[in-house]
């Protein structure tokens, strides 16, 4: 007899929020840093599949599914080739293991298997400031349709080093005033 495996359509929702402001931050991205070795297993397949539709790729890539173990660190591996992928283009199916933040900074993960998830949300505006956080969820198998398991993130921002004059290189520092000064 087949198992059957209960899902929730939205496993997990929460909103990631400026620590100083507590407003919701946009463009977070919000990513699933450890799985179920179930969900590791699934993200390994679908990568598996995007594979097989490049052959080119098939040949550096094939020998990390012949018969490996689904680990832990597995989903490290896995995040890595996707990045690759999807720098590249090579990406045509939707990514499950990560999510950007809507405006009002709330997120969520569909139809994720039961387990403990450690979510990492990172933020980044090049030049100005930056910060990362993360926290722990427990998805747990449910009969109603819409439950799903909250995490709220808080994120502290700090300035970038390029973006406070006086830990800017000395050369940069020349090449700003000249920009700001220069009536071009």
């Amino acid at each position: 007899m087949a198992q059957l495996i209960v899902r929730q359509r939205v496993a997990i929702a929460g909103t990631v929020t400026n620590a100083d402001t507590d407003e919701g931050m946009p463009q977070v991205l919000v990513r699933i840093t450890q799985a179920p070795l179930v969900f590791i297993g699934e993200l390994m397949a679908t990568l598996e599949t995007e594979i097989e539709q490049h052959p080119e790729l098939k040949t550096s890539y094939g020998h990390l599914f012949d018969g490996r173990p689904i680990t832990p660190d597995t989903l490290k591996t896995a995040q890595i080739l996707l990045d690759a992928f999807e720098r590249n283009r090579w990406l045509s199916t939707p990514r499950t293991d990560q999510i950007v933040t809507g405006g009002d900074g709330h997120y969520c993960f569909f139809d994720l298997a039961s387990g403990l998830y450690r979510l990492t949300a990172t933020y980044l505006v090049p030049n100005r400031c930056y910060g990362s956080t993360q926290g722990q969820v427990l998805v747990e198998r449910s009969s109603l349709r819409l439950a799903f398991s909250e995490l709220d993130l808080s994120m502290s921002l700090v300035p970038s080093p390029l973006a406070i004059p006086a830990q800017m290189p000395a050369a940069m520092l020349d090449d700003l005033s000249v920009a700001l000064i220069s009536p071009n």
